[in-house]
Protein backbone atom coordinates (compact mmCIF):
# COMPACT_ATOMS: atom_id res chain seq x y z
CA UNK A 1 0.00 0.00 0.00
CA UNK A 2 1.21 3.34 -1.07
CA UNK A 3 0.23 5.89 1.93
CA UNK A 4 -0.86 9.81 1.25
CA UNK A 5 1.19 10.66 4.30
CA UNK A 6 3.91 8.60 6.64
CA UNK A 7 4.84 10.43 9.95
CA UNK A 8 7.96 9.31 11.83
CA UNK A 9 7.81 9.70 15.43
CA UNK A 10 4.64 9.30 17.32
CA UNK A 11 5.88 11.92 19.68
CA UNK A 12 4.64 15.49 21.05
CA UNK A 13 4.15 16.68 17.38
CA UNK A 14 4.00 13.38 15.22
CA UNK A 15 0.78 12.28 17.48
CA UNK A 16 -0.50 15.32 16.51
CA UNK A 17 -0.25 15.06 12.98
CA UNK A 18 -1.63 11.40 12.89
CA UNK A 19 -4.77 13.40 14.53
CA UNK A 20 -5.27 16.32 12.26
CA UNK A 21 -4.23 14.82 8.54
CA UNK A 22 -6.06 12.14 9.30
CA UNK A 23 -9.48 13.94 9.69
CA UNK A 24 -10.48 13.83 6.36
CA UNK A 25 -11.02 9.82 5.46
CA UNK A 26 -9.68 10.03 1.92
CA UNK A 27 -6.30 11.02 3.44
CA UNK A 28 -4.41 7.69 4.30
CA UNK A 29 -1.89 7.77 7.23
CA UNK A 30 0.92 5.83 8.59
CA UNK A 31 2.63 7.09 11.71
CA UNK A 32 5.18 5.34 12.95
CA UNK A 33 6.86 4.99 16.41
CA UNK A 34 10.18 3.45 17.65
CA UNK A 35 8.84 2.51 21.02
CA UNK A 36 6.05 0.66 22.46
CA UNK A 37 2.27 1.32 21.76
CA UNK A 38 0.03 1.62 24.31
CA UNK A 39 -3.49 2.11 22.63
CA UNK A 40 -5.37 2.93 25.79
CA UNK A 41 -5.02 4.71 29.06
CA UNK A 42 -5.37 1.96 30.81
CA UNK A 43 -2.36 -0.02 28.90
CA UNK A 44 0.36 2.59 29.62
CA UNK A 45 2.37 1.27 32.34
CA UNK A 46 2.24 2.98 35.97
CA UNK A 47 5.38 4.67 35.67
CA UNK A 48 4.45 6.13 32.49
CA UNK A 49 0.90 6.76 33.27
CA UNK A 50 1.65 8.60 37.32
CA UNK A 51 2.60 12.62 36.67
CA UNK A 52 4.37 12.86 40.22
CA UNK A 53 7.89 11.97 38.74
CA UNK A 54 9.50 11.83 35.23
CA UNK A 55 10.50 7.98 34.52
CA UNK A 56 13.37 7.33 33.27
CA UNK A 57 12.09 3.77 31.77
CA UNK A 58 11.64 3.99 27.81
CA UNK A 59 14.28 6.17 27.15
CA UNK A 60 16.30 5.92 24.05
CA UNK A 61 19.35 5.75 26.42
CA UNK A 62 21.60 8.74 24.85
CA UNK A 63 24.26 10.66 26.47
CA UNK A 64 26.49 13.74 25.58
CA UNK A 65 30.02 13.61 24.54
CA UNK A 66 32.42 14.68 27.23
CA UNK A 67 32.70 18.22 27.91
CA UNK A 68 35.50 20.13 29.10
CA UNK A 69 35.96 18.18 32.31
CA UNK A 70 35.06 14.87 31.08
CA UNK A 71 31.34 15.33 32.17
CA UNK A 72 28.97 12.83 30.07
CA UNK A 73 25.35 14.12 30.66
CA UNK A 74 21.98 12.23 30.03
CA UNK A 75 19.67 12.83 27.55
CA UNK A 76 16.66 11.86 28.36
CA UNK A 77 14.18 11.30 25.31
CA UNK A 78 10.98 9.14 25.35
CA UNK A 79 11.26 5.76 23.07
CA UNK A 80 7.37 5.39 23.49
CA UNK A 81 3.85 6.42 21.74
CA UNK A 82 3.78 10.18 23.08
CA UNK A 83 7.42 10.36 22.81
CA UNK A 84 8.56 12.87 25.53
CA UNK A 85 5.30 13.75 26.64
CA UNK A 86 5.00 10.56 28.46
CA UNK A 87 8.07 10.91 30.07
CA UNK A 88 7.95 14.64 31.03
CA UNK A 89 7.32 16.36 34.25
CA UNK A 90 4.03 17.88 32.74
CA UNK A 91 4.86 21.55 32.65
CA UNK A 92 2.78 23.04 30.28
CA UNK A 93 3.78 26.21 28.97
CA UNK A 94 3.09 27.97 25.73
CA UNK A 95 6.36 30.01 24.06
CA UNK A 96 6.07 33.88 25.16
CA UNK A 97 5.06 36.28 23.04
CA UNK A 98 9.23 37.46 22.75
CA UNK A 99 9.70 34.09 21.80
CA UNK A 100 7.20 34.73 19.19
CA UNK A 101 8.83 37.55 17.95
CA UNK A 102 12.21 35.91 17.44
CA UNK A 103 10.64 33.05 15.74
CA UNK A 104 8.81 36.31 13.11
CA UNK A 105 11.83 37.63 12.24
CA UNK A 106 13.46 34.63 11.94
CA UNK A 107 10.78 32.57 9.12
CA UNK A 108 8.25 34.78 8.46
CA UNK A 109 5.31 36.82 9.85
CA UNK A 110 2.74 33.66 10.15
CA UNK A 111 4.68 32.44 13.54
CA UNK A 112 3.86 35.93 15.19
CA UNK A 113 2.37 35.60 18.51
CA UNK A 114 -1.43 37.10 17.33
CA UNK A 115 -1.22 34.73 14.57
CA UNK A 116 -0.36 31.46 16.15
CA UNK A 117 -2.72 32.41 19.67
CA UNK A 118 -5.83 30.68 17.83
CA UNK A 119 -4.08 27.35 17.19
CA UNK A 120 -2.77 27.47 21.29
CA UNK A 121 -6.88 28.40 21.99
CA UNK A 122 -7.90 25.78 19.79
CA UNK A 123 -5.32 22.90 20.96
CA UNK A 124 -6.34 23.38 24.97
CA UNK A 125 -8.46 22.27 27.39
CA UNK A 126 -8.01 24.57 30.05
CA UNK A 127 -11.12 26.30 32.09
CA UNK A 128 -8.40 28.69 33.64
CA UNK A 129 -7.68 32.36 32.52
CA UNK A 130 -9.26 34.88 29.91
CA UNK A 131 -11.26 33.29 26.99
CA UNK A 132 -8.95 36.01 24.63
CA UNK A 133 -6.44 33.63 25.56
CA UNK A 134 -7.66 30.41 26.37
CA UNK A 135 -9.64 27.57 25.00
CA UNK A 136 -11.92 24.88 25.98
CA UNK A 137 -12.74 22.25 22.97
CA UNK A 138 -9.16 20.85 22.44
CA UNK A 139 -7.58 17.46 22.65
CA UNK A 140 -4.66 18.51 25.19
CA UNK A 141 -6.24 18.80 28.61
CA UNK A 142 -4.16 21.46 31.08
CA UNK A 143 -4.90 22.08 34.81
CA UNK A 144 -3.59 24.66 37.47
CA UNK A 145 -2.40 22.76 40.57
CA UNK A 146 -3.84 23.89 43.21
CA UNK A 147 -1.81 25.10 46.82
CA UNK A 148 -2.45 21.93 47.78
CA UNK A 149 -0.96 19.76 45.57
CA UNK A 150 1.71 21.52 45.34
CA UNK A 151 2.58 21.88 49.15
CA UNK A 152 3.75 23.93 52.12
CA UNK A 153 7.05 24.50 50.52
CA UNK A 154 5.88 25.66 47.38
CA UNK A 155 3.23 28.27 48.77
CA UNK A 156 6.25 29.15 50.83
CA UNK A 157 8.48 29.95 47.69
CA UNK A 158 5.44 31.88 46.49
CA UNK A 159 5.32 34.50 49.53
CA UNK A 160 9.32 34.54 50.05
CA UNK A 161 9.65 35.63 46.24
CA UNK A 162 6.75 38.53 47.03
CA UNK A 163 8.90 39.69 50.01
CA UNK A 164 11.89 39.99 47.46
CA UNK A 165 9.87 41.99 45.15
CA UNK A 166 8.70 39.61 42.50
CA UNK A 167 4.49 39.68 42.27
CA UNK A 168 2.83 36.80 41.46
CA UNK A 169 1.16 35.85 38.12
CA UNK A 170 -2.20 35.21 37.43
CA UNK A 171 -1.98 33.56 34.34
CA UNK A 172 1.51 31.97 32.82
CA UNK A 173 0.74 31.45 29.31
CA UNK A 174 -1.34 34.94 28.72
CA UNK A 175 0.68 37.99 28.07
CA UNK A 176 2.12 40.37 30.55
CA UNK A 177 5.47 40.85 32.78
CA UNK A 178 6.90 37.75 34.65
CA UNK A 179 7.24 37.02 38.18
CA UNK A 180 5.71 34.02 39.84
CA UNK A 181 3.37 31.50 38.72
CA UNK A 182 1.68 28.48 38.78
CA UNK A 183 2.19 26.47 35.81
CA UNK A 184 0.06 24.63 34.02
CA UNK A 185 0.48 21.11 33.68
CA UNK A 186 -0.52 18.24 31.41
CA UNK A 187 -2.22 16.06 33.91
CA UNK A 188 -5.18 15.50 35.50
CA UNK A 189 -5.77 13.28 38.65
CA UNK A 190 -2.63 12.20 38.74
CA UNK A 191 -2.38 11.03 34.95
CA UNK A 192 0.67 12.27 32.95
CA UNK A 193 -1.76 13.57 29.94
CA UNK A 194 0.71 13.01 27.10
CA UNK A 195 -0.07 14.07 23.18
CA UNK A 196 -1.04 9.95 23.18
CA UNK A 197 -3.63 10.16 25.39
CA UNK A 198 -5.11 13.42 24.16
CA UNK A 199 -4.75 13.60 20.49
CA UNK A 200 -4.06 10.06 19.05
CA UNK A 201 -5.87 7.78 21.37
CA UNK A 202 -9.78 8.93 20.46
CA UNK A 203 -9.35 8.79 16.58
CA UNK A 204 -7.37 5.42 16.50
CA UNK A 205 -10.36 3.92 15.33
CA UNK A 206 -10.29 6.14 11.75
CA UNK A 207 -9.57 3.35 8.81
CA UNK A 208 -7.73 5.78 7.13
CA UNK A 209 -5.05 5.90 10.00
CA UNK A 210 -2.62 3.39 11.18
CA UNK A 211 -0.19 3.10 14.00
CA UNK A 212 2.95 1.04 14.18
CA UNK A 213 5.18 0.71 17.16
CA UNK A 214 8.48 -0.73 17.39
CA UNK A 215 9.31 0.21 14.48
CA UNK A 216 12.46 2.01 13.69
CA UNK A 217 13.09 3.85 10.81
CA UNK A 218 16.45 4.13 8.82
CA UNK A 219 15.90 6.68 6.21
CA UNK A 220 13.93 8.41 3.83
CA UNK A 221 13.66 6.94 0.57
CA UNK A 222 13.98 9.46 -2.68
CA UNK A 223 13.88 9.15 -6.63
CA UNK A 224 15.73 11.81 -7.26
CA UNK A 225 15.44 14.71 -5.38
CA UNK A 226 11.25 13.44 -4.00
CA UNK A 227 10.70 11.27 -1.49
CA UNK A 228 8.79 8.20 -2.28
CA UNK A 229 8.28 6.65 1.01
CA UNK A 230 10.76 5.32 4.79
CA UNK A 231 13.15 2.66 4.64
CA UNK A 232 12.79 0.67 8.14
CA UNK A 233 15.92 -0.78 9.87
CA UNK A 234 14.71 -3.96 9.41
CA UNK A 235 14.81 -2.96 5.44
CA UNK A 236 10.99 -3.27 4.90
CA UNK A 237 10.22 -0.37 2.24
CA UNK A 238 7.17 1.53 2.87
CA UNK A 239 5.83 3.87 -0.44
CA UNK A 240 3.96 7.41 0.63
CA UNK A 241 3.46 10.26 -1.54
CA UNK A 242 4.52 12.54 1.24
CA UNK A 243 6.52 12.00 4.44
CA UNK A 244 7.23 14.25 7.51
CA UNK A 245 9.89 13.96 10.08
CA UNK A 246 8.26 14.48 13.48
CA UNK A 247 11.58 12.64 15.30
CA UNK A 248 12.58 15.17 17.54
CA UNK A 249 15.72 17.40 18.04
CA UNK A 250 17.95 14.04 18.03
CA UNK A 251 16.41 11.69 15.97
CA UNK A 252 15.06 14.08 13.62
CA UNK A 253 18.55 15.36 12.31
CA UNK A 254 19.65 11.44 12.63
CA UNK A 255 17.14 10.55 10.19
CA UNK A 256 17.69 13.11 7.48
CA UNK A 257 21.72 12.85 7.33
CA UNK A 258 21.38 8.71 6.95
CA UNK A 259 18.76 9.85 3.96
CA UNK A 260 21.94 11.90 2.03
CA UNK A 261 20.24 15.41 3.97
CA UNK A 262 22.78 17.87 5.32
CA UNK A 263 26.42 18.91 4.83
CA UNK A 264 27.93 16.93 1.72
CA UNK A 265 31.41 16.46 3.64
CA UNK A 266 29.96 14.73 6.25
CA UNK A 267 27.90 12.47 4.38
CA UNK A 268 30.82 11.89 1.86
CA UNK A 269 32.89 10.54 5.39
CA UNK A 270 30.44 8.23 6.14
CA UNK A 271 29.36 7.27 2.50
CA UNK A 272 26.36 8.32 2.16
CA UNK A 273 25.18 9.54 -1.57
CA UNK A 274 24.07 14.16 -1.21
CA UNK A 275 20.67 14.26 -1.70
CA UNK A 276 20.50 17.69 -0.69
CA UNK A 277 23.63 19.44 0.92
CA UNK A 278 22.13 21.37 3.62
CA UNK A 279 25.19 22.43 6.16
CA UNK A 280 22.41 23.53 8.95
CA UNK A 281 21.16 19.90 9.56
CA UNK A 282 22.06 18.41 13.06
CA UNK A 283 23.95 22.38 13.64
CA UNK A 284 22.78 25.17 15.65
CA UNK A 285 21.47 22.23 19.03
CA UNK A 286 20.16 24.27 21.60
CA UNK A 287 19.88 23.23 25.14
CA UNK A 288 18.53 24.97 28.56
CA UNK A 289 21.56 24.95 31.06
CA UNK A 290 20.19 24.14 34.51
CA UNK A 291 21.61 23.56 37.88
CA UNK A 292 20.03 21.70 40.64
CA UNK A 293 20.02 23.66 44.00
CA UNK A 294 19.04 21.33 46.88
CA UNK A 295 18.29 21.92 50.46
CA UNK A 296 17.17 19.72 53.22
CA UNK A 297 13.58 20.36 54.08
CA UNK A 298 11.42 20.02 57.16
CA UNK A 299 8.98 17.31 56.70
CA UNK A 300 5.97 18.30 55.31
CA UNK A 301 2.47 18.32 56.91
CA UNK A 302 1.22 16.21 53.98
CA UNK A 303 2.92 15.16 51.00
CA UNK A 304 2.57 17.25 47.66
CA UNK A 305 0.43 15.78 44.75
CA UNK A 306 2.59 17.61 42.32
CA UNK A 307 6.66 17.69 42.67
CA UNK A 308 7.10 21.13 40.25
CA UNK A 309 4.25 23.23 39.66
CA UNK A 310 5.31 26.97 39.89
CA UNK A 311 7.96 29.24 38.88
CA UNK A 312 9.73 32.34 39.10
CA UNK A 313 11.07 33.84 36.01
CA UNK A 314 13.08 37.31 35.79
CA UNK A 315 15.59 39.53 34.12
CA UNK A 316 19.49 39.11 34.52
CA UNK A 317 20.73 40.21 31.29
CA UNK A 318 20.57 44.43 31.10
CA UNK A 319 19.00 43.55 27.46
CA UNK A 320 16.53 40.78 28.07
CA UNK A 321 12.77 42.21 26.63
CA UNK A 322 11.10 39.09 29.11
CA UNK A 323 13.13 37.34 31.23
CA UNK A 324 16.41 34.71 30.67
CA UNK A 325 16.21 32.90 34.01
CA UNK A 326 13.65 30.48 35.24
CA UNK A 327 13.34 28.94 39.16
CA UNK A 328 11.11 25.97 39.54
CA UNK A 329 11.02 25.54 43.26
CA UNK A 330 10.11 21.67 44.21
CA UNK A 331 7.64 20.60 46.72
CA UNK A 332 9.29 18.20 49.56
CA UNK A 333 9.97 15.37 48.43
CA UNK A 334 11.20 11.86 50.28
CA UNK A 335 15.33 11.95 49.83
CA UNK A 336 16.56 9.51 47.06
CA UNK A 337 13.03 10.01 45.33
CA UNK A 338 15.22 12.68 42.77
CA UNK A 339 17.61 11.65 40.54
CA UNK A 340 20.96 10.70 41.92
CA UNK A 341 23.10 12.41 39.60
CA UNK A 342 21.71 15.85 40.24
CA UNK A 343 20.15 15.21 43.91
CA UNK A 344 23.34 13.00 45.43
CA UNK A 345 22.09 10.63 48.05
CA UNK A 346 23.23 11.13 51.99
CA UNK A 347 24.55 8.24 54.76
CA UNK A 348 23.03 11.03 57.13
CA UNK A 349 20.24 13.25 55.92
CA UNK A 350 19.47 15.92 58.69
CA UNK A 351 15.67 15.66 57.55
CA UNK A 352 14.98 12.76 55.33
CA UNK A 353 13.05 15.55 52.81
CA UNK A 354 14.64 17.83 50.34
CA UNK A 355 13.77 20.74 48.37
CA UNK A 356 14.84 21.20 44.71
CA UNK A 357 15.69 25.18 42.88
CA UNK A 358 15.42 23.67 39.69
CA UNK A 359 17.53 26.51 38.43
CA UNK A 360 17.80 26.98 34.29
CA UNK A 361 18.97 29.66 32.23
CA UNK A 362 16.17 30.00 28.82
CA UNK A 363 17.77 31.92 26.80
CA UNK A 364 21.14 30.44 26.01
CA UNK A 365 23.87 31.49 24.05
CA UNK A 366 25.61 28.27 23.79
CA UNK A 367 25.31 25.60 21.31
CA UNK A 368 25.99 22.42 20.14
CA UNK A 369 25.66 19.64 17.32
CA UNK A 370 23.89 16.12 16.51
CA UNK A 371 26.20 14.58 14.18
CA UNK A 372 26.15 10.09 12.62
CA UNK A 373 28.72 8.27 14.59
CA UNK A 374 27.55 5.37 11.70
CA UNK A 375 25.09 4.81 9.08
CA UNK A 376 23.67 1.92 11.61
CA UNK A 377 19.65 3.33 12.66
CA UNK A 378 20.34 1.05 15.91
CA UNK A 379 23.53 3.66 16.76
CA UNK A 380 23.09 6.70 18.99
CA UNK A 381 23.72 10.10 17.27
CA UNK A 382 27.00 11.75 18.44
CA UNK A 383 25.61 14.56 20.68
CA UNK A 384 27.72 17.15 21.55
CA UNK A 385 25.06 19.16 24.14
CA UNK A 386 27.63 22.59 23.79
CA UNK A 387 26.84 23.42 27.34
CA UNK A 388 28.13 26.84 29.12
CA UNK A 389 30.92 26.80 25.62
CA UNK A 390 29.25 30.33 25.68
CA UNK A 391 30.79 31.44 29.54
CA UNK A 392 28.01 33.93 30.47
CA UNK A 393 25.34 31.08 30.12
CA UNK A 394 27.00 29.57 33.65
CA UNK A 395 27.19 33.46 34.76
CA UNK A 396 23.18 33.77 34.36
CA UNK A 397 22.53 30.17 36.05
CA UNK A 398 24.32 31.33 38.86
CA UNK A 399 22.47 34.53 39.35
CA UNK A 400 19.71 32.47 39.10
CA UNK A 401 21.19 30.48 42.21
CA UNK A 402 22.24 33.41 43.99
CA UNK A 403 18.25 34.74 43.84
CA UNK A 404 17.47 30.54 44.76
CA UNK A 405 19.11 30.87 47.80
CA UNK A 406 18.12 34.37 49.05
CA UNK A 407 14.12 32.60 49.00
CA UNK A 408 15.52 29.91 51.22
CA UNK A 409 16.65 32.03 53.32
CA UNK A 410 13.54 34.54 53.39
CA UNK A 411 10.88 33.34 55.66
CA UNK A 412 8.53 31.91 55.36
CA UNK A 413 10.34 29.31 53.72
CA UNK A 414 13.08 29.41 55.87
CA UNK A 415 11.24 28.18 58.60
CA UNK A 416 11.09 25.27 56.66
CA UNK A 417 14.29 24.56 55.13
CA UNK A 418 17.39 23.16 57.06
CA UNK A 419 20.39 23.04 55.19
CA UNK A 420 21.86 23.76 51.77
CA UNK A 421 22.85 20.08 50.06
CA UNK A 422 24.13 21.00 46.70
CA UNK A 423 26.21 23.16 46.53
CA UNK A 424 26.24 23.53 50.24
CA UNK A 425 27.36 26.53 52.26
CA UNK A 426 31.27 26.43 51.71
CA UNK A 427 30.43 27.17 47.49
CA UNK A 428 30.28 31.17 47.91
CA UNK A 429 28.06 32.98 45.52
CA UNK A 430 31.55 34.21 43.83
CA UNK A 431 32.67 30.81 43.33
CA UNK A 432 28.99 29.65 41.88
CA UNK A 433 29.12 29.81 38.30
CA UNK A 434 32.70 27.87 37.97
CA UNK A 435 30.70 24.73 40.21
CA UNK A 436 27.89 25.11 37.63
CA UNK A 437 30.05 25.11 34.79
CA UNK A 438 32.29 21.68 36.30
CA UNK A 439 28.50 19.78 37.39
CA UNK A 440 26.36 20.33 33.84
CA UNK A 441 22.58 19.91 33.63
CA UNK A 442 19.66 20.29 31.30
CA UNK A 443 15.80 20.47 30.96
CA UNK A 444 15.32 18.31 28.47
CA UNK A 445 14.38 20.91 25.83
CA UNK A 446 17.23 20.45 22.98
CA UNK A 447 15.81 22.29 20.18
CA UNK A 448 16.86 23.83 16.66
CA UNK A 449 18.75 21.19 14.79
CA UNK A 450 17.14 21.79 11.66
CA UNK A 451 15.39 25.19 11.99
CA UNK A 452 13.42 27.32 9.80
CA UNK A 453 14.18 30.64 7.99
CA UNK A 454 13.99 32.68 5.58
CA UNK A 455 15.34 32.45 1.64
CA UNK A 456 18.82 32.95 2.18
CA UNK A 457 19.70 32.11 5.57
CA UNK A 458 22.62 29.79 4.52
CA UNK A 459 22.34 27.32 7.50
CA UNK A 460 18.37 26.97 7.80
CA UNK A 461 17.06 23.62 6.85
CA UNK A 462 13.57 24.11 6.11
CA UNK A 463 11.59 27.09 5.33
CA UNK A 464 8.12 28.93 6.79
CA UNK A 465 6.18 26.01 6.46
CA UNK A 466 8.48 23.05 7.40
CA UNK A 467 9.33 21.83 3.99
CA UNK A 468 12.78 20.25 3.20
CA UNK A 469 14.90 22.79 1.09
CA UNK A 470 16.50 21.53 -2.06
CA UNK A 471 13.79 18.31 -1.72
CA UNK A 472 10.26 17.82 -2.24
CA UNK A 473 7.92 15.51 -0.46
CA UNK A 474 9.37 16.04 2.86
CA UNK A 475 8.08 17.97 5.59
CA UNK A 476 9.61 18.60 9.21
CA UNK A 477 7.79 19.49 12.21
CA UNK A 478 8.88 18.98 15.72
CA UNK A 479 11.21 21.29 18.33
CA UNK A 480 13.73 20.79 15.72
CA UNK A 481 12.64 23.48 13.50
CA UNK A 482 12.19 25.94 16.34
CA UNK A 483 13.98 28.96 14.72
CA UNK A 484 14.91 30.44 18.02
CA UNK A 485 14.84 28.87 21.54
CA UNK A 486 11.64 28.97 23.61
CA UNK A 487 11.51 30.80 27.08
CA UNK A 488 9.74 27.72 28.65
CA UNK A 489 9.64 23.96 28.98
CA UNK A 490 9.35 22.99 25.08
CA UNK A 491 6.22 20.88 24.97
CA UNK A 492 3.19 23.18 24.24
CA UNK A 493 5.74 24.56 21.56
CA UNK A 494 6.52 21.85 19.59
CA UNK A 495 2.53 20.81 19.81
CA UNK A 496 1.50 23.98 18.67
CA UNK A 497 4.38 23.90 16.04
CA UNK A 498 2.71 20.48 14.42
CA UNK A 499 -0.91 22.36 14.72
CA UNK A 500 0.32 24.72 12.27
CA UNK A 501 2.11 22.77 9.89
CA UNK A 502 -0.68 20.30 9.81
CA UNK A 503 -2.82 22.87 9.03
CA UNK A 504 -0.39 23.72 5.94
CA UNK A 505 -0.09 19.96 4.95
CA UNK A 506 -3.96 19.86 4.63
CA UNK A 507 -4.31 22.29 2.26
CA UNK A 508 -1.54 21.09 0.50
CA UNK A 509 -1.79 17.87 0.31
CA UNK A 510 -5.43 17.25 -1.78
CA UNK A 511 -6.82 13.85 -0.66
CA UNK A 512 -7.91 11.14 -3.33
CA UNK A 513 -11.16 10.68 -4.28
Amino acid sequence: MTYDVIVIGGGSAGCVLANRLSADPRRSVLLLEAGPDFATTDAIPDGIKDATYAPYTYDWGYRSVPDAFGNEVPVPRGRVIGGSSSVNVCIAMRARPSDHDAWAAAAGAAWGYERMLPLYREMEHYPYGEEKYHGLGGPYRMTLGTPEDLGSHAVAAQRAAAHLGHPETDDFNAPGAPGFARTPLSASGGIRLSTAIGYLNPVRDRPNLRVRGGTLVDRVLFRGTRARGVRLATGEEIPARHVVLSAGAYNSPAIALRSGIGDRHDLAALGIGVVADLPGVGRNLTEHPAYWNVHAAKPPGTEARSVFGSALSVATGPDEPDFDVQILPSAAVPAGSLPEQFVPRAENHPTGWDMVFFVSCVQPRSRGSVRLASRDPEAAPTIDLGLYTAADDAERVADGVRLARRLARTPPLADLLADERVPGPDISDRELADTIRRAPAHYNHGSATMRMGRPGDPHAVVDADGTVRGVQGLTVADASVFPAMPRVATNVPAIVVAERIAAVLRERLSPRN
